[in-house]
């Protein structure tokens, strides 16, 4: 398709990160609507009002019956985690890298 015809060794890392990350997530949803699709909820409220979990609907339904705080809320701690994450990548590569060595991962050993 000469999608990365001109791209460079640093552009095809980032995209390969990026498309693992977006699969795990992905995955984790899949496994999120199997799972309260079998009838699996958290205990309890989640808001003041006591509405509880169990009441939600499955699936995108879910985010139409949730408050609309609550779900910018939501949004807005999953950024925060994004940015935090940010801010260690290379530390978190490097520790990965170092445990990968000492595990015996390394051909040249």
């Amino acid at each position: 398709l000469g999608l990365l015809d001109e791209a460079d060794q640093e552009r095809f890392d980032r995209l390969r990160t990026v498309e693992i990350k977006h699969g795990r997530i992905s995955m984790l949803a899949i496994l999120g609507h199997l799972v309260t699709t079998a009838g699996v909820r958290l205990p309890g409220a989640y808001d003041l009002a006591g509405d509880q979990f169990s009441s939600l609907p499955t699936g995108l339904k879910a985010l139409s019956a949730l408050p609309a705080a609550g779900v910018a809320q939501t949004i807005g701690f999953i950024g925060l985690i994004e940015l935090g994450f940010a801010q260690i990548k290379e530390e978190l590569e490097a520790d990965c890298e170092a445990r990968m060595h000492a595990a015996g991962w390394d051909d040249e050993q």
